[in-house]
C-alpha cells in the first residue's frame, strides 16, 4: 500500500519522495507535507522572512534610537538626515539572525512540550521562556558583531564600510567582550519578557474567542497574534532600554575621538560596562539611562507586530494553514491559571 511502500524506501510520510512516488498527489499537497515533515526548515524560512520585513520597514527608528544614545549627541551623530544608512548591513543580519533565532526557539519549544505534563499557564509561559533564551544565546554569536557595524555606520562613524571595517580592526577585544555582555543580557532580558507575555497573550485572547462563541477552533487570526506581539514589545522594549544604551555606546566606542587603543590599554569588559554606567549617570543621571527609550518602544511596538505576524503568516502558510496563528490545543478553557 501507499505507506508501506513508503517505508519501505525510508522516507517519512509526505517526503520527497513520496512526491516522486505518487504522482496524483496534488503538488501543493506534497509541498505541505514536506514542510510539515521538516519543520525546523519552515521555522528558518519564516524567521528569515520575518527579521527581513522588520528590519526594511522600521529602519529609520532603529537609526534614530542610535543616535539619540550616542555620546556625541544626537544632531553631530546624523540627526534626521540619512536614516537609512546601514541598512544593508542590518538586513544580512537579520535575516540570518533571524532563521537562526526562530528555528531553535521553535525546535526547543516543540520538544519541550511533552515534557510538560501539568498543561497549565504556567508551564506553557516557561517553556516559551527557555526556548527564547536559547534562540538568543544562538542568534546573538552572529547578531552581534553586525549590530556593531551596522551602528558606527548610522552614527556616521566612517564614511564608507571599509573605513569603518579599518575601525573594527583597530577596536580592542575588551570592547567587544563588553558589547557581547550587554547584548546578550539586553537580549535575554528582552526575550525572558517579551515572548512569555506574547505567548500568554495568544493563550488568554483565543480562551476569551472560544469562550465568547467567536471561534471553535484552536486558532487566532494572524493580526490578533501580531498586536500580542505588539503589546509585548512595547513593555519588554521599555524594560530593556537602560541596557540597549550601554549597548550602544559600547559599540561606538572604539571609533574616531572615543578611540583609546594605541594610547593606554582598554580596560576589562566588566570595568568598560562599570565605565559606562558612571559616565551616563554623572552626566544625566537616571532619566539619561532612557535616552531613546521613545524610538526603541515605537520600534519594537511596531516591530512585534510586523516581525511576530509576519513569522506567524509565513509559517502558516507554508504548513497550508491559512492566516491563523496555531495556540497550544492542550490548554483548554479548564486548564488552570498559575
Amino acid at each position: 500500500g501507499r505507506e508501506t511502500l513508503v517505508v519501505s524506501l525510508g522516507c517519512g510520510p509526505g517526503g520527497w519522495l513520496q512526491m516522486s512516488c505518487f504522482p496524483e498527489t496534488p503538488a501543493k499537497l506534497d509541498w505541505v507535507g514536506w514542510c510539515k515533515a521538516n519543520p525546523h526548515i519552515v521555522s528558518l524560512g519564516a524567521g528569515a522572512f520575518a527579521g527581513t520585513t522588520s528590519e526594511s520597514l522600521l529602519f529609520p527608528l532603529d537609526s534614530l534610537k542610535t543616535r539619540l544614545q550616542s555620546r556625541r549627541g544626537f544632531y553631530q551623530s546624523g540627526g534626521f538626515r540619512g536614516v537609512y544608512r546601514g541598512v544593508g548591513t542590518a538586513i544580512c543580519a537579520a535575516a540570518p539572525a533571524s532563521a537562526i533565532f526562530f528555528s531553535t526557539y521553535e525546535t526547543t519549544k516543540r520538544n519541550l512540550t511533552p515534557y510538560d505534563h501539568t498543561h497549565s499557564v504556567l508551564g506553557y509561559c516557561s517553556i516559551g521562556l527557555l526556548s527564547s533564551i536559547l534562540g538568543e544565546l544562538a542568534a546573538g554569536v552572529y547578531r552581534v558583531p553586525m549590530d556593531l557595524v551596522k551602528q558606527r555606520q548610522q552614527a556616521g562613524h566612517g564614511k564608507s564600510l571599509s573605513e569603518i571595517a579599518r575601525g573594527l580592526r583597530s577596536t580592542h577585544s575588551s570592547i567587544f567582550f563588553a558589547s557581547y555582555l550587554a547584548s546578550f543580557m539586553r537580549d535575554i532580558l528582552h526575550s525572558s519578557l517579551q515572548f512569555p507575555m506574547y505567548e500568554y497573550l495568544k493563550l488568554a485572547l483565543a480562551r476569551w474567542r472560544r469562550a465568547s462563541g467567536r471561534d471553535e477552533t484552536d486558532g487566532l487570526p494572524t493580526w490578533q497574534a501580531a498586536s500580542c506581539g505588539s503589546v509585548a514589545g512595547v513593555f519588554s522594549a521599555v524594560c530593556t532600554t537602560p541596557l540597549d544604551l550601554l549597548r550602544t555606546r559600547l559599540n561606538l566606542r572604539g571609533s574616531h575621538e572615543d578611540c583609546t587603543v594605541g594610547r593606554r590599554p582598554s580596560p576589562p569588559a566588566l570595568a568598560l560596562l562599570r565605565e559606562e554606567v558612571l559616565d551616563v549617570y554623572r552626566n544625566r543621571g537616571v532619566r539619561g539611562f532612557f535616552a531613546g527609550g521613545l524610538c526603541r518602544a515605537a520600534w519594537m511596538g511596531l516591530g512585534g507586530f510586523i516581525f511576530l505576524g509576519s513569522f506567524e503568516l509565513a509559517k502558516k502558510h507554508l504548513l497550508g494553514e491559512g492566516a491563523t496563528a496555531i495556540v497550544d490545543p492542550t490548554l483548554d478553557a479548564a486548564a488552570p491559571s498559575p
